[in-house]
């Protein structure tokens, strides 16, 4: 075989492997992703729907910003605390145990909030909350590196990170017909609505997600023997190349890297539950009904999907992730404070969130690939447990922060201006002491 035919035959061969490998990997996504994504968005309306509720709940109970700012921040308490003690229960009993104990508990203390009447009882159950969803992103996070090498994970982690951003798409019309059209009946308001309609149907995902799900390749029956061995070979490749990546908790715990990473991840998510607590309070301040205030929540989430999907695409594509991360933070900083000259204009102001929308989400995806190139497999799960525990205690700040801020001088602004501060602090980070090295 002469040299040109020899070079033929191996570019038609390494073409036909990667078709192979991309529908190998598409296969496992389209096994594993929609039902994570679904759980996910209930994640973000079991932790958010407080912010549509208190456009009720003040007026019924007497509750003041200062109340809510603190329940959304003790909620992030209970989670912190057990972020790492859930994800490191993950690394032992599979994901399929984890999914059911979390979401059933999640979902019932969720709903369990229609019966509140006090502020002490608003706390102990929006801590509750925090303890029982405790683990749930990390462990999904952990558990795509059970199934996806490097090269596929970004795409798989964005997919699954889109949830975030289709969320709100599901939240504010939910949320804006449930508490208008279901208010009085049978004898609960809206608000009361709200937190069952999103809270119950979580108990069901947790034993759907029990039934449907596989704890490591080796246990899919859906997946041929070759298929199964192709991705065992694919995991171990990329743990051979990452030769120098920790190798046990302890040095996860000891890489400057994850508490770095842990670092950025605050700064963003400051803003992330910033915005997810108190947007509809924004959008409340310019004359917008209930309703309404649902609605126009949708154009920010949407635009948010559809940047994560392109940057998501590009960033694995290219192997880069800090400059992908650094650009979408500073577009989602400019969007923030553009918002602060359109207070008065509610499509001016959602044309500035979606900016903001479009920046933030994109980078958080692309953050997120990033920690398993660091971490060998018995590392991650503490590892990216830190890194998330570190970023939610942004979920402890943030609330109580804008709430605070919004009681001294009657408006958002200073709050918005703060977060972009973060925004752009976490994009010099990335840039100037991030990750350097390309992904394997």
């Amino acid at each position: 075989m002469n040299t040109a035919t020899y070079g033929a035959a191996a570019a038609a061969s390494a073409a036909t492997e990667n078709t192979s490998t991309h529908a190998l990997y598409r296969k496992i996504s389209w096994r594993l992703i929609p039902l994570l994504f679904v759980c996910y968005i209930f994640n973000y309306l079991d932790r958010t729907n407080i912010g549509y509720a208190q456009l009720q709940m003040k007026a019924d109970l007497g509750f003041g910003d200062a109340v809510f700012g603190l329940g959304a921040g003790v909620f992030f308490i209970g989670y912190a605390l057990f972020e790492i003690p859930s994800n490191v229960m993950l690394a032992r009993v599979g994901m399929r145990a984890t999914l059911l104990r979390i979401m059933a508990l999640w979902g019932l203390a969720s709903a369990a909030t229609l019966f509140v009447t006090t502020p002490t009882q608003f706390y102990v159950l929006r801590f509750l909350v925090g303890v029982f969803e405790a683990g749930f992103a990390p462990g999904v996070l952990f558990y795509l590196t059970l199934w996806f090498p490097a090269q596929q994970r970004a795409r798989a982690t964005a997919l699954f990170f889109m949830a975030y951003g289709a969320a709100p798409i599901v939240a504010g019309p939910l949320a804006g017909l449930t508490m208008t059209y279901l208010d009085g009946a049978l004898s609960l308001r809206g608000w009361q609505w709200l937190f069952v309609v999103e809270g119950l149907p979580c108990v069901l995902l947790g034993v759907l997600a029990y039934r449907w799900l596989d704890n490591r390749s080796e246990e899919a029956g859906w997946l041929t023997s070759q298929e199964k061995a192709q991705v065992r070979r694919d995991l171990a490749q990329e743990q051979a190349i990452g030769g120098g990546a920790p190798q046990s908790f302890g040095s996860a715990l000891r890489n400057p890297q994850v508490w770095l990473l842990g670092f950025i991840s605050f700064l963003v998510i400051l803003g992330i539950y910033a915005m997810s607590f108190w947007q509809p309070t924004l959008l409340q301040s310019m004359g917008l009904s209930v309703l309404q205030i649902g609605f126009y929540s949708v154009v920010p989430a949407a635009l948010g999907i559809a940047a994560t999907l392109v940057v998501a695409r590009h960033s694995d594509r290219t192997q880069e992730r800090r400059w992908h991360f650094a650009v979408g933070a500073v577009l989602g900083a400019v969007g923030l404070s553009l918002t602060t000259l359109f207070m008065h204009s509610p499509w001016a102001a959602v044309a500035c969130l979606s900016l903001s929308a479009m920046g933030v989400s994109s980078a958080f995806a692309v953050l997120w690939a990033v920690p398993a190139s660091l971490l060998a497999k018995d590392a991650a799960a503490v590892g990216i447990a830190l890194i998330t525990t570190l970023g939610g205690t942004a979920g402890v700040v943030a609330p109580v922060m804008v709430g605070a801020i919004k009681s001294a001088t009657g408006g958002f602004s200073l709050s918005l201006y703060i977060l972009s501060g973060a925004l752009v602090l976490a994009a010099a980070l990335m840039v100037a002491a991030g990750p350097r090295r390309r992904v394997a």
